[in-house]
């Protein structure tokens, strides 16, 4: 098994959330860090890429539609999470983190693609107030998900793409997961698709890929090592949901060849990819409510 050393971004937030131990001032100032896209900080340890891919299975069992979906299988950690917009400001809340982030009007090369950008995004704890700042500014705050890990990812959405930033509340490290699929010319995958956390908080599994195309990721945030799990190309990968054990997650996907949703589950303990069928809209649209996004 080979393993490449990519970057990772360096500090920017150090929280503590509910469960962490320390003490700090509530009104403590931390740094700001500037987060390029394409520019990152290595740090001590660096992520390892694991080159590992999983097999695409057909269930001998399931014809062309799903009958039915046990849906108590599944991990839910969206009603955790409190999110309100109004007017040109978007406030999310969990247990004792607040996310605020506000837009404002778009400036030189920006006004040509969009009328707003988010101009400063900031979280609040008892640890005290932090910025972050993304360069280029991000059109908007697509959702943010709060791990066990003490970990939060942030989805925002580019002029073209979108990036999933994760912080970590604990060390205040701070990593761009699109940039575990660095390219020759050293800019990382265009767009992240679907992610969700694992009922353990160590690991996230999210599609990744470039514009039109859509692999399935796996990143272990207690390891540092990132495996690009699919060879195949899904396209698109709408939502992913993790199983309670841990050990597998389920995702949906939509080709270009047809609009139908299809659902397929990672088995994490034989690397493989199981095709279960077609989704019912009813289904597709349950599933979805349980993958980290701002209706």
């Amino acid at each position: 098994m080979k393993f490449v050393q990519i970057m990772s971004v360096g500090a920017i937030v150090v929280l503590v959330i509910s469960g962490c131990s320390g003490k700090a001032s509530s009104n403590h100032q931390l740094p700001q860090t500037e987060v390029n896209n394409t520019g990152v900080n290595s740090t001590k340890e660096g992520v390892k890429k694991v080159y590992e891919k999983a097999t695409v299975e057909t269930s001998r069992a399931t014809v062309k539609k799903v009958n039915t979906l046990d849906y108590s299988q599944y991990y839910n950690n969206q009603d955790k999470s409190k999110v309100v917009v109004s007017g040109k400001q978007i406030v999310w809340k969990n247990k004792d983190v607040t996310f605020t982030a506000k837009l404002t009007n778009a400036k030189g090369e920006e006004a040509a693609e969009a009328n707003e950008v988010v101009d400063s995004m900031k979280i609040k704890s008892k640890r005290g107030e932090q910025l972050v700042k993304l360069n280029p500014r991000p059109l908007r705050v697509n959702s943010l998900s709060l791990s066990k890990s003490n970990q939060v990812a942030l989805h925002v959405s580019d002029h073209e793409g979108s990036r999933l930033i994760l912080i970590n509340l604990s060390d205040g490290t701070q990593t761009i997961v699109n940039m575990f699929e660095m390219n020759s010319d050293r800019a990382g995958g265009e767009k992240i698709d679907a992610y969700n956390w694992s009922p353990d908080g160590k690991k996230i599994a999210f599609g990744i890929g470039d514009l039109g195309s859509s692999y399935i990721g796996l990143y272990n945030v207690e390891r540092k090592s990132y495996m690009h799990v699919s060879e195949k190309d899904f396209t698109l990968i709408s939502s992913i949901v993790w199983h309670k054990d841990g050990k597998s997650f389920d995702f949906v996907s939509k080709d270009d060849d047809s609009p139908q949703a299809v659902l397929y589950t990672y088995l994490e303990t034989k690397k493989s990819i199981l095709k279960k069928g077609s989704l019912t809209k009813d289904d597709e649209q349950k599933i979805s409510q349980l993958t980290p996004k701002f209706d």
